[in-house]
């Protein structure tokens, strides 16, 4: 491949393959090109002019727009279908856990995912024709940095929640040097149980990673 399309594509690699990404890359493609010949033309060999050239542009954060024009309404209506997605999922997962434990999950995440379904069915009837069409500017940059931020908030979560139900059932056990012992297969299950709940908590850096998914998705321009 030709050395500087792979620094092009090198620096695009965290971007999205939109239209309007695409049509910046051969641009700045162009231009390497441009100044290799004109080094060239100068007297310099090609592996020196080409990295002549990737030396002049080593980033491309200033030369993107953070801030695209998407349509808004698509985007909502996206994003509603995919945390819907993810709550049914959960919700199918809660469902045994009633067989070994009386637990509200199930039922929690049951109306969850009734309530919204029932949300995107109205907004589906009333965001119709130009509805779909209004836009908005969202920033991609602040999307991925929040996303980013709620995955570390989340892990933090689990891991403190993991370390406090440790420490509750058997903190007595470790301290003393006792063993820590599990009566059977249904104390194991219970066990398993508790610490797999934590987890479902999933669907919220789920739904923001989705969120910046999308504002590429719906970027104006990319549907048509």
């Amino acid at each position: 491949m030709n050395p500087l399309q792979k620094h092009v594509d090198r620096l695009f690699a965290g971007y999205p393959a939109t239209g309007r990404i695409r049509e910046l890359k051969e641009e700045i493609l162009g231009n390497l090109e441009a100044k290799a010949a004109d080094y060239m033309a100068g007297g310099m060999e090609y592996e020196q002019a080409v990295q002549a050239a990737t030396a002049s542009l080593s980033r491309i954060d200033g030369l993107i727009d953070e801030s695209p024009q998407i349509y808004v309404n698509r985007y909502r209506l996206d994003l509603l279908q995919k945390t819907l997605f993810f709550t049914l999922i959960l919700w199918i997962l809660t469902i045994p856990l009633r067989m070994i434990e009386r637990t509200p999950l199930s039922f929690l995440f049951l109306v969850l995912v009734l309530l919204l379904g029932i949300l995107y069915l109205v907004l589906n009837s009333v965001w119709r024709g130009r509805a779909l069409e209004v836009t908005a500017p969202r920033n991609l940059h602040v999307a991925r940095r929040r996303s980013r931020m709620v995955w570390l908030l989340w892990g933090l979560f689990i891991l403190v929640t993991l370390l406090a139900i440790t420490a509750l059932r058997f903190g007595s056990n470790i301290w003393f040097g006792h063993q820590v012992k599990i009566g059977g297969p249904y104390q194991f299950a219970v066990l398993g149980i508790q610490y797999a709940k934590p987890f479902l908590t999933i669907l919220i850096p789920l739904a923001f990673q989705a969120s910046t998914t999308l504002i590429s998705k719906h970027e104006a321009g990319e549907l048509e």
